[in-house]
């Protein structure tokens, strides 16, 4: 029994386990899982600009690099003008087109000056800091400047005897409707499409090509199409302004404090002059100095005419003086930032200041036309409520002020008054004018020689790589003549672009001729045509 129950069990078994091999050999296979997709070969996206070469490559196009492409190229160097913005918008376009000179066409009726004299002045105004070689070389060539401007198209007119130090050494563009800088800059462009020199927008220029030597050699930007070199032969110009539009950069050289400065000219002038300098050890000086001047809160308006001839009192946002109304653009903006807590400071003035070339009213009528509003009152209470400054304070002020004048003892104010005919505040209607400290320009930067050339820590020039405009440092320190800014743009500028053209034209000689290429072998003949095979 225990035999045939172990014999079935056993049959049992096999016979579930063949049904059961049967059962996995039957199963279908799972299905595979789907592959993956390939993943599609990138697509080969555009090339990157071929790098271009030129004999000299200039990056900035403001008055200072439209002034050194022009004058490379017509020292017969191939020349390419690089900005990277899409139009020129540097601090040129928001000046008046004043240009400092001596010995032009313009001056012929003023013998009695000399470059002698406008050198020692313009030492004098620095402090005796400048580098006194290339203030000369700026006297000796500013007037050759105008003229070769004027010979390019440029209108100028002489503003005549002025008060010193500029007497009779302001050299002016006509805007005719448009800045003065406008239209030096719009001259320019047309002299420069005649001559054939590119202007490259969208174009910017973040770092210097190098030598194993550190000899500049050209320059890597970015432009919309990727980036892209531009090799120079003779030399790179850097003409880019100077730094005063970088708070960072104004915060470190110049001081917290003067990050309260309203930005006078364009936002753009951001330093890259700097950035780029520094990567072959350049030497920077003067970098705490730069060209002030008063300015409207908003807008570009320069309300400095006013305060001229002893009409007028300068107060703060508390109606209190504080800094002599006497003092120069540079220094009167300085005090304006440091001395009051806001960087705010007003212009009383009263309906006699029209008595001085009726001066109260066509500024008044200028600023109108751009849109910016000046306080106004009958009184000087009105006029304080007008602007939000306290009439009691004011009143005072204007006391104190009147008792002084009319007893002779201006000067003996604090601050004193120093002009020697000044008038007491007793005509109304009274005006109030926003006046803030501003920052026009930065003098500091890459020291540069008198041929423009940047130099080193060790004072040597680095080969291939210049400056001018306010992208150079160690023409200005603390304060100059009006016009000087774009006098300094427009003779190094043209120093430079004489010295790489040289030097393009010198290293073209150095290099070997290139060998001629060997003459392609002949074609052989073709075989005539035989009979075909087989005929």
């Amino acid at each position: 029994m225990d035999q045939k129950r172990r014999n079935f069990l056993q049959g049992s078994l096999l016979a579930s386990g063949a049904v059961l091999a049967g059962a996995v050999e039957a199963a279908p296979e799972p299905p595979k899982p789907p592959k993956e997709p390939k993943p599609p070969k990138d697509p080969k996206g555009p090339k990157p600009p071929k790098a271009e070469t030129y004999d000299v490559v200039v990056v900035g196009a403001g008055f200072a690099g439209m002034c050194a492409a022009l004058e490379a190229a017509e020292q017969g160097a191939k020349t390419v003008l690089l900005e990277k913005m899409g139009r020129p918008d540097g601090t040129t376009v928001y000046s008046s087109g004043w240009i400092a000179a001596v010995g032009s066409r313009f001056q012929k009726n003023h013998p009695e000056d000399s470059k002698e004299a406008f050198f020692q002045d313009m030492m004098k105004l620095s402090g005796y800091r400048s580098d006194p070689e290339l203030v000369r070389v700026y006297a000796d060539e500013a007037g050759d400047g105008i003229d070769w401007l004027a010979d390019h198209g440029t209108p100028f007119f002489l503003w005549e005897n002025l008060p010193a130090p500029e007497l009779s050494r302001c050299v002016i563009s006509p805007g005719e409707g448009i800045t003065g800088g406008s239209k030096l800059l719009r001259c320019l462009m047309a002299a420069l499409e005649k001559a054939g020199v590119p202007i490259v927008y969208n174009t910017k220029a973040v770092h210097l090509l190098k030598s194993p030597n550190w000899d500049v050699e050209g320059v890597h930007c970015l432009t919309p199409e990727g980036p892209k070199d531009y090799r120079a032969r003779g030399g790179v110009i850097l003409t880019t302004g100077g730094f005063g539009a970088n708070e960072a950069m104004v915060g470190q050289y110049i001081g917290p404090w003067a990050a309260k400065l309203i930005v006078r000219g364009s936002p753009w002038i951001t330093g890259e002059n700097i950035l780029m300098a520094q990567e072959v050890q350049a030497r920077l000086v003067n970098m705490d100095q730069f060209y002030a001047g008063p300015i409207t809160p908003t807008g570009h308006a320069n309300p400095s005419p006013l305060m001229h001839a002893g009409y007028g009192i300068q107060v703060g946002t508390n109606g209190k003086r504080f800094v002599p109304e006497t003092w120069l653009q540079v220094p009167k903006a300085k005090a304006i930032a440091q001395r009051t807590p806001d960087n705010r400071s007003f212009m009383l003035i009263g309906e006699d200041a029209n008595a001085n070339d009726n001066i109260l009213s066509a500024t008044i009528e200028r600023f109108a036309r751009l849109g910016y509003h000046v306080f106004k009152g009958e009184t000087i209470e009105e006029v304080a409520k007008a602007a939000g400054v306290p009439a009691d304070a004011l009143v005072e002020t204007v006391r104190v002020f009147n008792e002084a004048v009319k007893a002779g003892k201006a000067k003996e104010l604090d601050p004193p008054y120093e002009y020697e005919t000044p008038h007491a505040l007793e005509t109304g209607p009274y005006y109030m004018i926003p006046a803030a400290g501003g920052m026009a320009s930065t003098m500091g930067g890459p020291k540069i020689n008198k041929f423009a050339q940047v130099e080193n820590f060790e004072r040597r020039p680095i080969p291939g790589l210049y400056a001018a405009g306010a992208a150079a440092g160690g023409l200005w320190y603390q304060d100059d003549i009006g016009g000087n800014q774009l006098g300094g743009g427009m003779v190094f500028g043209r120093v430079a672009a004489r010295h790489a053209a040289r030097r393009a034209k010198a290293e073209a000689a150095r290099r070997p001729p290139e060998p001629p290429k060997p003459p392609k072998p002949p074609k052989e003949p073709k075989e005539p045509n035989g009979p075909k095979h087989g005929a």
